[in-house]
């Protein structure tokens, strides 16, 4: 009669555990649940917070705190804007519509467009910098003023949800800087190389 209390009982206590399990993980799974919502509505909530500012607006306020002064294109649908950094003339592409903006330095370089030589350095260098840089460096022939001019070009993404924006411009037009330094020292690299094979 003990051995049947006992298996009773045994079946009892599984029976009340199981049910206690089952109702627990029940309660776990709507908690995880609305925990996972209520952290989807706060991004969210964030994102739409802070994303109300365009991307030109953004921009021109953050030239302001990385202490830049800026000048806007004259014309009605020109969205340029042209700034100062570390004493070089930038000039910048960006409108609220879109979530990347354009930067430009124009004209930092110059070769003679006669000068073979040279022009021939100016190529690899150029190339040599967009393989190690994040700017893109181009040329651009000037036949009037028998010219090759060297510019460069970068597009980011420029948005309120980048952490430490500020910073984050100061880095990309730094790169540009990365770029001058390349093409002028591998241009003088290759000239070097060239006159200790032709002395």
């Amino acid at each position: 009669m003990e051995v049947i209390g006992a298996i009773a009982l045994y079946f009892i206590a599984s029976f009340i555990y199981k049910w206690w399990k089952e109702s627990h993980e029940d309660n776990n799974k709507v908690t995880e649940e609305n925990v996972k919502q209520d952290n989807e509505m706060e991004h969210t909530e964030h994102i739409e917070t802070t994303s109300t500012v365009g991307t030109r607006d953004l921009f021109l306020e953050t030239l302001t705190k990385i202490g830049c002064q800026y000048e806007l294109a004259e014309e009605e649908n020109d969205d340029r804007i042209f700034f100062a950094y570390q004493g070089e003339h930038f000039f910048a592409s960006a409108n609220n519509e879109n979530r990347y903006i354009r930067i430009w330095d124009t004209y930092w370089g110059h070769v003679e467009l006669y000068n073979v030589d040279e022009f021939a350095r100016l190529k690899k260098a150029i190339n040599g910098s967009n393989l190690n840089n994040s700017v893109t460096a181009v040329y651009t022939i000037d036949e009037d003023g028998k010219n090759v001019d060297v510019h460069s070009k970068s597009t980011i993404l420029f948005i309120p949800q980048i952490p430490d924006i500020e910073n984050y411009l100061k880095v990309e037009l730094n790169e540009f800087f990365c770029a001058h330094r390349y093409v002028n020292l591998e241009m003088t690299k290759l000239k070097e190389q060239e006159e200790s094979v032709n002395p």
